[in-house]
């Protein structure tokens, strides 16, 4: 029997995965402006192959346009991408010239692709982007369904202190191009943990507007957060040449594997 509570909770994640949808679909057409191609993705490409070499099995969540799968496909990984917007799986077969990454529509939270892989990818704060920490912890849990036994998982996220530091709303800008730029509005709610995001797209004679709310974790809280999921810490780093974690660092790339 399916109860009041269930059925909250499933409406609840139907409408987040809506949203997240619609938020992919509306910054598709700008992404690869965004994020441009860079050396970077070449150090993620490395960072992997030192965990588990090609040809090993490789799921991204949240793969966007291919900024990430398409150099890790051209490295001889064997890539499959999940995102909830099908225009950015739209926009990355077209990126994907040489038509070897494979995909799927879904909700990286609570969808899986029937299968497990060498390695779990998960880049840019994209768990952040799960709105509470039950859901991360879900998201979590399914990673840890979707890896191998003796598989890893990776997860980027961005230092806390990069939004709990601010003490008033910021706004950065980004150009895209000549004719285009993003404004972006940044408003935090410290006890919430969370931080709500606006980015403002302008565009010859016109201008829409995308919201982004993020939700982040310390990273003790994340490590308890993972053992809970059935995960492990193996590693953590402050960039994709493995450099320590240390005080000022702006980011945390976590290595994960299963729990016994």
């Amino acid at each position: 029997m399916t109860t009041h509570a269930q059925k909250s909770t499933e409406s609840t994640e139907s409408a987040e995965s809506t949203q997240s949808a619609a938020y992919g679909d509306s910054l598709a057409g700008i992404y690869d402006l965004l994020y441009p191609p860079s050396p970077e993705a070449g150090l993620v490409a490395d960072f992997v192959h030192g965990l588990r070499p090609a040809p090993a099995t490789l799921l991204e969540l949240g793969v966007g346009t291919g900024r990430l799968a398409v150099p890790l496909a051209e490295r001889g990984f064997r890539v499959h991408g999940v995102d909830s917007s099908a225009e950015m799986l739209r926009k990355l077969a077209e990126n994907d010239i040489t038509s070897t990454i494979t995909s799927s529509v879904g909700d990286f939270a609570v969808s899986t692709v029937g299968r497990r892989f060498d390695v779990v990818l998960l880049a840019l704060n994209t768990l952040f982007m799960l709105p509470s920490q039950e859901q991360q912890i879900a998201a979590l849990r399914n990673i840890r369904e979707q890896l191998a036994d003796d598989g890893v998982a990776v997860l980027e996220m961005y230092d806390p202190m990069v939004f709990h530091g601010l003490d008033e709303p910021t706004v950065r800008v980004h150009h895209l191009a000549a004719d285009s730029l993003v404004i972006d509005t940044v408003q935090v709610s410290r006890s919430q943990q969370t931080a709500l995001v606006v980015h403002t797209v302008l565009g010859p004679g016109t201008v829409r507007k995308v919201p982004e709310v993020s939700r982040y974790a310390w990273p003790s809280e994340f490590a308890l957060m993972a053992r809970l999921a059935g995960l492990r810490i193996t590693g953590r780093f402050s960039d994709w040449t493995r450099t320590p974690v240390t005080e000022g660092a702006q980011r945390h790339i976590c290595v994960l594997e299963r729990e016994a």
